[in-house]
């Protein structure tokens, strides 16, 4: 180290300063709550292989799947785990009716569309709603 080096306010020691490439904060900005549920919303998304009562593999979304296995364990007597998968099934449930009420109040749309443009809509009408 040269001897006419000064060591004050910003001017650190050499021996004390970042090495070229090494960073300030090594582990990195720490996630957010919506990095962990966007974490979690993506590991709950991925899909699943469970066996049915007669032994068929099926593919279930982690979601389901874990809404299953909750469902599973109230019903052998976890009195906790019923209560919260009732709860959650009171909650989703609206959610669910609203969206079928949707695609039921667009598909009278496109049939009244049709009707007023002359065209056949009775095997429109005796189709069911597909569930996606």
């Amino acid at each position: 180290m040269p001897d006419d080096y000064d060591i004050g306010y910003g001017k650190p020691p050499e021996t004390s300063r970042w090495r070229k490439g090494q960073s300030g904060n090594p582990k990195g900005r720490p996630k957010t709550r919506v990095d962990h549920l966007r974490d979690a919303a993506a590991i709950l998304s991925e899909p699943v292989t469970a066996r049915t009562p007669d032994g068929r593999p099926v593919s279930l979304a982690g979601l389901e799947a874990a809404y299953l296995a909750l469902c599973r364990k109230g019903l052998k007597g976890d009195v906790p785990a019923l209560l919260r998968a009732i709860t959650i099934m009171l909650e989703v449930q609206p959610a669910v009716e609203a969206k079928i009420d949707d695609k039921r109040r667009k598909r009278e749309d496109l049939i009244a569309r049709l009707e007023r443009l002359g065209l056949p809509t009775e095997a429109l009408r005796n189709r069911p709603l597909e569930d996606d």
